[in-house]
């Protein structure tokens, strides 16, 4: 079996245990990789804890992923900013900063209640 790697299970620390089901970077590599050829685009329907998208950066594959629970979107976030500080996080329909975008999110929903 020489040349071939093994993907461990996924040892959540930090802020990866917010997430349920966070599993290791190296799984989402492998596939996009074997599927797939640089600066190409995946698509990732449920973006979670932000593996895929970790795993696009890594790669050099623009990812373009879905997540409904905004939760889980902060959570992907806060692990990509530290790995890429000189990049903004915006969102995409208006250019607004995403500190600015969840301070409004957290403020519809005090406004909510």
């Amino acid at each position: 079996m020489s040349g071939a790697s093994r993907v461990t299970r996924h040892k959540g620390r930090g802020i990866e245990t917010e997430h349920p089901a966070v599993f290791p970077v190296a799984l989402p590599e492998f596939l996009i990789q074997a599927y797939t050829d640089e600066g190409e685009v995946v698509f990732e329907p449920f973006a979670g804890s932000g593996t895929t998208i970790l795993a696009g950066q890594r790669t050099g594959r623009r990812v373009r992923a879905i997540e409904l629970a905004p939760a889980y979107v902060d959570l992907a976030i806060a692990r990509w900013r530290p790995l890429h500080p000189d990049l903004s996080v915006t969102l995409a329909e208006d250019g607004r900063d995403y500190d600015a975008v969840a301070a409004a999110r957290v403020e519809a929903i005090a406004d909510a209640a």
